[in-house]
C-alpha cells in the first residue's frame, strides 16, 4: 500500500481531538507537498477536501484550528481606479480652452497661407505688372551703365 493510502485511512479514522496529540510539524507535513527521491515532488498525503473536513470538524467542536493561514492585510485604495480618459479629462479640457483663445488668428493665418500658395490666374493686369517691372529693371540698368561710363 502506498503512503498516501495509509495516511488517508489513518486520517479518516482520526477525530479532531486526536489531532491535537500530534506534533504540529508532523500534521503540517501531511498538508504540504513533499520532496521525493531525486528531484520529484510528491503530492500531499491529505487532499484539500480532507483538510477542509478536519478543519470544519475542529471548528464545530469549538476548538481553534492551529494550522490556519495568516491573511495579509489588504491596503485600502484611496483613489478609485478608473479609465485614463476619465482621469485626464479636466486637464484635456483646460488645454482645449487654452488653444481656443487664439484660434481665430490661427485660422486667418492659415487661410492667408493657403491663398498665397495657390497659383494665381494670369490676367491682362498680371502681364501689365510684369511689363512695368521689366521697364523699371531696364531703367535701373541704364542708370548703372551711364554712371560707369562717366567714371
Amino acid at each position: 500500500m502506498s503512503a498516501r493510502r495509509i495516511a488517508g485511512r489513518l486520517i479518516r479514522g482520526l477525530k479532531p481531538e486526536y489531532f491535537e496529540t500530534y506534533n504540529e510539524e508532523f500534521v503540517q507535513n501531511f498538508m504540504k507537498p513533499r520532496r521525493g527521491k531525486g528531484k520529484t515532488w510528491l503530492r500531499p498525503l491529505l487532499g484539500a477536501r480532507q483538510v477542509a473536513e478536519l478543519r470544519k470538524e475542529t471548528l464545530m467542536a469549538g476548538k481553534a484550528w492551529p494550522y490556519e493561514k495568516q491573511k495579509k492585510p489588504r491596503p485600502l485604495r484611496v483613489v478609485k481606479k478608473s479609465h485614463k480618459h476619465i482621469l485626464t479629462e479636466p486637464e484635456r479640457k483646460a488645454l482645449i480652452e487654452e488653444s481656443l483663445k487664439d484660434m481665430d488668428e490661427r485660422i486667418a493665418a492659415h487661410k492667408k497661407a493657403l491663398r498665397d500658395a495657390r497659383p494665381r490666374k494670369r490676367t491682362i493686369y498680371h502681364w501689365l505688372d510684369l511689363a512695368k517691372e521689366e521697364e523699371q529693371l531696364n531703367a535701373a540698368a541704364e542708370k548703372k551703365a551711364g554712371k560707369k561710363k562717366i567714371k
